[in-house]
């Protein structure tokens, strides 16, 4: 049975809270590593997204296609990309779980840094979502 390292819960934890510090880290890995072709809002229009084969993902669209519900894992995987496989083609999109490899003294804590990382990303992500429409 594998065991899950504790801090790497207590990270996932305090990532997945609303808490101020981890909204501006976000917001900041998000600006870094995303925006460039998601745009900062989000909405697939950044600076190079033009220059892609594939139009970025409308990334506050991602509950409206889940019926409101924002499916966390599914983002931090599609995020990762190392744990996603592409079953209809290339993506454009970089495997951020590999970039965002460090140097670590043990595997355990690049797997939290990288974790750490990405989880935050995505939970920003969350934070773009567009409001629900509103039914007629």
């Amino acid at each position: 049975m594998t065991r899950t390292p504790w801090a790497l819960v207590v990270l996932a934890l305090v990532a997945a809270g609303s808490a101020h510090a981890g909204d501006d880290a976000g917001r900041k890995l998000y600006t870094r590593y995303c925006a460039s072709c998601h745009g900062r809002e989000g909405r697939g229009d950044g600076p190079v997204a033009a220059a892609l084969g594939e139009k970025p993902k409308d990334l506050t669209q991602i509950a409206a296609e889940h019926d409101g519900y924002f499916p966390l894992d599914a983002v931090v995987e599609a995020i990762d990309g190392t744990r996603t496989i592409r079953a209809h083609g290339v993506s454009e999109m970089p495997v951020w779980g590999e970039a965002f490899q460090v140097e670590a003294s043990s595997p355990i804590e690049q797997e939290i840094l990288i974790r750490g990382k990405v989880i935050v990303i995505a939970t920003y992500v969350r934070s773009l979502q567009a409001a629900p429409r509103a039914s007629h």
